[in-house]
Parts: structure tokens; C-alpha cells; sequence
């Protein structure tokens, strides 16, 4: 292969005498830059090749790939923890590894568009928290399931902070200086 290089350059350093002798130097500079790209793309492929794609390297830890749409939007939720707008959870179901199985390249919107059109069709596994922002329904049922806070200020009329303040209010007077 290096044969061939050196003998395009080799035909490049001939003398130019006459109009033959320069569209020959021309075609076999066309021929040597086309030569030199094709080998660095050869090298490339083959330096990328022995090392893991992005893709295979998220195949590897729980990847996205081949689930349905609302199944990946349940995983990326479970994983995060806290509900999500559609922009996140679509930018984190496509860095999952989650590919459209009918459209190879979407568009980015698509994604957006399809989470709010699909995930309220799944009531039982999501629930919209607020405008396009869906958490799971598992986390009501073990919030309602928890302990809920008791307030103790305001839970009875009679409890020791009431009572402060009942003693520290004093009754409205007439004084000029007030509004009302």
C-alpha cells in the first residue's frame, strides 16, 4: 500500500513540460489526497472498533434499548426518584439508549410530544404532578401509606402555644394612632 503513495508522489515531483504532463500531476494529486482520506478513515474505523461504543457501553449498565416508550419513562422515574418534565425524562431516556422503533433519527421534539400524548394514557403506573411534569402512581400509594406530620400548633383549641399567645394579645384601644 505504501507502494502506491510513493508512486503518486513520485509523479508528482516529475518536471512539467508540457499541458499532458500537468493534468497527469493534477490527477495524481486528486488521486493521492483521495488516497491518504481513505487510509485515515480506514484507521479510524478500526481505533473505534477496538474500543466500546457509547451505545454498547449503556447495553452493558441497564440500558433503554428495546423497551416501549412508557416502559423506559418508568424506569428513567424510578431511577431519578423525583418527578420529571417531558424534556428531562426524554433527554434522559435517549442518553439511556432508547431508540424510536420506527424512525431511526427523530426529531428531538418528537420525543417530548410523544411522553405527554402517552404516559397519561397509563394511569395506573403515572400521574401528571403538573403541566407535562409526571412522577410514578407507586409513590402516592406509599405516601399515603407513611405517617402524615402532625402539626402540633393548630391541632387542638387548647395547647400551650395558644395559650402563650392568648396571654400576650391584648385587647384593640382607641388610640388616634391606629387605622382601624
Amino acid at each position: 500500500m505504501a507502494d502506491i503513495q510513493e508512486r503518486l508522489e513520485e509523479l508528482l515531483a516529475r518536471p512539467r513540460a508540457t499541458a499532458a504532463d500537468a493534468e497527469r500531476a493534477a490527477r495524481a494529486a486528486s488521486a493521492l489526497a483521495s488516497y491518504l482520506r481513505a487510509r485515515d478513515n480506514a484507521e479510524e474505523l478500526i481505533r473505534a472498533a477496538a474500543l466500546p461504543s457509547p451505545f454498547e457501553t449503556l447495553c452493558e449498565v441497564g440500558s433503554l434499548a428495546g423497551l416501549t416508550l412508557h416502559d423506559a419513562a418508568e424506569r428513567v422515574l424510578t431511577q431519578a426518584g423525583v418527578p420529571l418534565h417531558v424534556r428531562e425524562l426524554g433527554k434522559r431516556i435517549k442518553e439511556g439508549g432508547w431508540v424510536h422503533p420506527r424512525s431511526s433519527d427523530p426529531r428531538p421534539d418528537q420525543i417530548l410530544y410523544q411522553l405527554a400524548a402517552r404516559l397519561p394514557r397509563h394511569p395506573d403506573r403515572f400521574v401528571r404532578v403538573a403541566p407535562n411534569t409526571f412522577a410514578l402512581t407507586a409513590w402516592r400509594r406509599e405516601a399515603k401509606r407513611g405517617a402524615r406530620p402532625q402539626l402540633g400548633l393548630f391541632r387542638s383549641e387548647r395547647s400551650p402555644a395558644t395559650e402563650s399567645l392568648e396571654d400576650e394579645a391584648t385587647p384593640a384601644s382607641d388610640d388616634p394612632w391606629r387605622s382601624s
